[in-house]
């Protein structure tokens, strides 16, 4: 199984010295690129350059070949029912684009911290921290990624014991046991968020803000009312109305 967060290391490559919004913003941009060529020898290209910079990060051996080889599997699914179709030039653009999205996306996890990751995204959520506050988002992604793994595990764990069991093919056997589990594991999850009081300092942050900025404004009425009170033309009115 591989983890999300499994295949960062910390390398001296420029791949990792690069900003984290420039590499999702150059796995975005490969996508659609690939998405829209419908070139093979284009896609080959980009797929060469993908493959150079992943080798380049020093990615771990063990997961990156796991991703590699199951992404090699499901091209050559894909490649095989363009090739029954007679249609060979689809075939390899498809195989070569999945190649390519999923080898800059191994490179990007490879050569970018977890830290960096979140920054990027709670910076990405600060046009909408009235709705949402960055750090609950940023706490959300993070939960994300946690949880991801987890589940997979329990699922596998749960497979394997439905199959000692001889249930390998009951699916109540497989489906209780990991809806359970990943049940409980949210719990426990939530529980200690919650006891440590993470998540809750954005909602003070805010909180304290909203008070303020109403703590202004009323100051700030407080003040005009004051003005207004001491300006010549309001006492030279009061005093033309007493005579």
């Amino acid at each position: 199984m591989i983890t999300p967060t499994g295949l960062f290391r910390a390398r001296e490559t420029p791949l990792h010295h690069a900003p984290a919004w420039f590499k999702v913003l150059l796995l975005l941009a490969t996508t659609v690129a690939v998405i829209m060529l419908d070139d093979p020898v284009s896609s080959l290209g980009i797929m060469a350059a993908c493959l150079l910079l992943l080798v380049s990060t020093q990615p771990p051996a063990r997961t990156t070949t796991v991703a590699m080889v199951g992404t090699l599997v499901v091209a050559a699914l894909t490649s095989a029912i363009h090739l029954w179709r007679g249609d060979w030039a689809r075939a390899v653009d498809v195989s070569a684009d999945l190649i390519a999205v999923v080898a800059l996306a191994l490179a990007v996890a490879a050569s970018t911290a977890m830290t960096a990751m979140l920054d990027l995204v709670s910076t990405l959520a600060r046009p909408i921290r009235v709705i949402l506050p960055p750090e609950t988002l940023g706490l959300m992604f993070a939960l994300l990624l946690r949880a991801l793994p987890e589940v997979a595990q329990i699922y596998l764990e749960s497979r394997q014991a439905a199959r000692a069991r001889g249930f390998d093919r009951n699916l109540r056997a497989l489906l209780y046991p990991t809806t359970t589990r990943t049940v409980g594991f949210a719990l426990e999850l939530g529980q200690a968020i919650h006891a440590r009081g993470i998540g809750e300092e954005g909602d003070q942050i805010e909180s304290g803000k909203r008070r303020a900025r109403r703590s202004r404004r009323s100051s700030a009425g407080r003040d005009a009312t004051v003005s207004a009170s001491h300006t010549p033309g309001a006492g030279t009115g009061i005093g033309s109305d007493e005579a």
